[in-house]
Parts: C-alpha cells; structure tokens; sequence
C-alpha cells in the first residue's frame, strides 16, 4: 500500500444528542365504576433550538364501566360494557442531527500551484425549531355480549399535528437545497373497529376475529403558503403538501390518451406540446386555457393513502388439530408504479416484451399505452394505478401430538404458509409497497421495491 500513487484522507465521525424527561401521574378510581388519570410530562431535546429544546405534553383520561350499573349488573345478554374519553398531546422530535445548527465539510482545492484543505458550508441551520405536537381526542366503548362470546371495540379519533416538521425545497442560489421548519398544521380523523366471536364452542371450536380502520388526512395551514412541492430523489416524482388535501398526494400531468397521427398533433395547434408526433402520449388541458404547459396543467393525480385497512382471522380446533387462516386488506389507495417506466419503454433493458408488443405503432394504433420511444410520460396519472389488494397473509395448521411424560408437558408440530395469495388489480409485483419509507410526505412509490417472499414453514414446540 505504501507504493499507492492516490492518498486517502482519513475521516472521522462523532454524534451525540441526548433527552431529558420527566414525568407525573395521577390515577383515581371512584366506586370502581368511574376511572379518572391525569399526566403530565416534559420533554427536551437537543436536536431543537436554544430556546425551544422543551416542551410541556399534558393528558387526561375517563372511564365509566356501565355494565357494573345496577340497572346493568344482571344482563343475561351485556356482560361488558365500558365507555372512556381521551385527550393528550404528544412531541415528535424525528429529525434527524444537528438540523437546527449550521453545518460544514471539508474539501480539497488548489489554489495557484497548491493543493489546500477547504471549508464549506453544507446544510443550513434553523435555530427557530421546535416541538412537533400531535394532539388527540379518542372515544370509544367496549362491549361485551352472551357471556363475552361476542366482544365489540370502538373508536373515534381526531388528531391534530401542529408544528409540522418538514423538509422544504430551497433557491439552489442560496447555495442550499432544502431546509427543515415548522411549516404548518395536519389533522387526521377516523374510526377503529374491531369485533371478535365464538361461534362454536365445543369439541370443534371456531372463533373469528376482524377489524377495520377508516382515516382521512387534511393539511389544514401552511406556514407561508397554501401548498410545497416535494420531489422524491429516487424517481423525481413530485408529490404536494397542500392546505385541504390529504399530504403527500401524487402531483402531475393528466394523461389523455394517445396522439394517433402527427396531423392531429398539428391540428390541436397550441393545445400539443412542441415536439409531438403520432403515438406520443396527450396530457389533459387542466385549466382550459387551450394550451398545454407542463407548469400550469398539473394537478393531484392520486394519493398513497389507504381510505381504509381491514383484516379477518378464522381459527378452528378440533381435538388434537388447529387450523388458522388470516386475510388482510387495503383499500382506496393509489401506487405510482415507476418501475413500468423502464420495463415498458426501454426494451433493451428487460425480458417483458410483451409490454412492448402491446404500444402504439403506426401499422397497430393503441389509446392506452404510447409509443415505446416516448419517455415523456413519466410524472403523469399514466404510471397511477389502484392499490387496493385483498392478501391470504398467513394459514397455519397444527396438531397437538398425544405425547404427554413427567418431562415433557405437551408437543406440537406445525405447517404455515404466508403471502399465499394476493388479489389486486396492480400491474406491480406487489402492491404492499412504499421504496421511500423514510419520508413522511411520499406514499406509495414503485421503484424496483423487492416483492415479500412466499414461504412455507415446518416446524415444532415442545415444553418440558
């Protein structure tokens, strides 16, 4: 290594944050039926501003247990029933290092004949940040019927997120491309239910277990505007964060078919953009101005946000074996498949030729895909597809093996398959996915995710 022509400099690497709590409460229960608690925390964080580095997230709950009523106290057909209401306030500090401080990095440069070490600037700081505070009322019931055999859970939820703490685009002439602030304020609200039954209770047992959520999400204020524009720096996708719609909705051009001839490219005159020919893909005038501009005719092209999630359990037993079956689903969320923006245009650089055969071509004209050398149309509702899926998670079989010894207590043996099936209109391999999970304004992106793999397990317990 000593005869190597190119010297590496050594780097080095030191981080340090810290957080300080503290913590109260108070439970009070009055005739066992009237449940009260008060909390109280603070927190500090050393990733926010001199000034802003604590923050004061109080709580409080109620509960009344109705079933131990006396009006309810013999039911033969409620054996359970509890109301309770909430409200608190949480603090998100997720953001990362050193965000509110300015930071640099080193380089090398020559200046005349000289090679130095240099300093520059690498992210602006923000001084001025501070807690992201999530504040939400909760109501909700549990039920109980027949002994228990049917058990009901409910709840409605309002939850609102202020002090939004976001990633903003920056002028690249500030010498900056993106800063993190509070910007603004998010509500999400919804409802949670889950049922459970025994349906059978005997020799043969079989229970059922399901739930399903339903949440919408609003930005309801921006700090100094009524929307920000984010760009995924993988697929430069954009998606907005604007006041009314639900955040990190897919923003972009509105595909509108297919041109078919280059003379009808020229007869719709300065609806078309320059360059178009036959087979190239149209994009929808938005504003009706007659003209299409690639600045002003976009708009929200979908979201990858579910509108609701559910799942259902079966388990049934008899004797010695056991049998599980688990569905779950979403649905009412959109995917912007990136992935078909190559394996459809570049035919050099995939094996599915079968996407190629299927585009436009001049002796077999198509309105549904472009010409395989168009390329423009990547950040448009073309690459938008329905994320809604219904997926046979897991099954499992078991059998509980007659083996019982003063060393051994009992023994199983076991078969389970998961991701067995999966139904879905999504062109994808799967439409469970999200390549960017570390932003928190970006939804449902396809970019060469890796599907989840079919697997089957055998396997065994046994306790001593």
């Amino acid at each position: 290594m000593g005869q190597a022509s190119v010297l590496l400099a050594p780097t080095t690497t030191v981080q340090k944050w810290g957080l300080n709590s503290y913590l109260g409460r108070v439970n009070y229960r009055f005739m066992d039926r009237y449940l009260f608690t008060l909390t109280g925390r603070i927190d500090g964080s050393s990733r926010f501003g001199l000034n802003n580095k604590y923050g004061f997230f109080p709580s409080g709950a109620f509960a009344w247990r109705v079933s131990d009523e006396l009006f309810l106290k013999n039911s033969k057909a409620i054996s359970d029933l509890k109301f309770r209401l909430s409200y608190g306030l949480t603090g998100n500090d997720g953001i990362g290092l050193y965000n509110s401080l300015p930071s640099y990095v080193t380089s090398r440069s020559v200046f005349g004949d000289t090679e130095v070490v240099t300093t520059q600037a690498a992210t602006i700081g923000n001084p001025d940040l501070r807690w992201e505070k999530t504040a939400q009322f909760d109501a909700g019931f549990d039920l109980g019927l027949l002994n228990n055999r049917i058990q009901v859970t409910a709840d409605y939820y309002v939850k609102t997120t202020t002090d939004l703490l976001l990633g903003i685009d920056l002028p690249a002439t500030t010498g900056f491309t993106t800063v993190i602030r509070n910007i603004g304020s998010l509500q999400n609200k919804g409802v949670e239910l889950g049922i459970s039954s025994v349906n059978i209770d005997g020799k043969f047992k079989w229970t059922t277990s399901g739930n399903i959520s339903a949440n919408r999400n609003k930005v309801t204020r921006l700090a100094d505007a009524d929307q920000y524009l984010v760009t995924d720096p993988g697929t430069s996708m954009q998606t907005i964060v604007k006041v009314g719609e639900p955040i990190g909705s897919f923003y972009g051009r509105v595909f509108d078919g297919v041109w078919q001839t280059t003379d009808a490219v020229k007869a719709a005159g300065a609806l078309a953009q320059t360059g178009d020919i036959g087979g190239a893909p149209r994009f929808k005038d938005v504003n009706g101005d007659g003209v299409f501009n690639n600045a002003t005719d976009r708009t929200i092209i979908g979201n990858g946000l579910p509108k609701f999630i559910y799942g259902l359990t079966n388990t049934f037993s008899y004797k010695g074996l056991d049998l599980s079956v688990f569905f779950q689903g979403v649905q009412g969320n959109q995917i912007f498949n990136y992935t078909r923006s190559v394996t459809e245009i570049d035919p050099g650089a995939t094996a599915l030729q079968s996407f190629i055969d299927d585009h436009w071509q001049t002796e077999k004209p198509s309105n549904n895909r472009p010409s395989a050398r168009q390329w423009n149309f990547t950040n448009s509702s073309y690459l938008i597809e329905s994320g809604s899926f219904l997926r046979l998670k897991n099954v499992s079989l078991g059998y509980r093996l007659p083996l019982k010894t003063k060393v051994i207590r009992s023994a199983r043996v076991y078969v389970s398959g998961q991701n067995l099936l999966t139904f879905s209109k999504y062109t994808g391999y799967d439409p469970e996915v999200n390549s960017n999970f570390t932003s928190n304004t970006t939804y449902g992106i396809d970019n060469y995710a890796y599907p989840p793999s079919r697997t089957f397990t055998i396997g065994g317990t046994i306790t001593f």
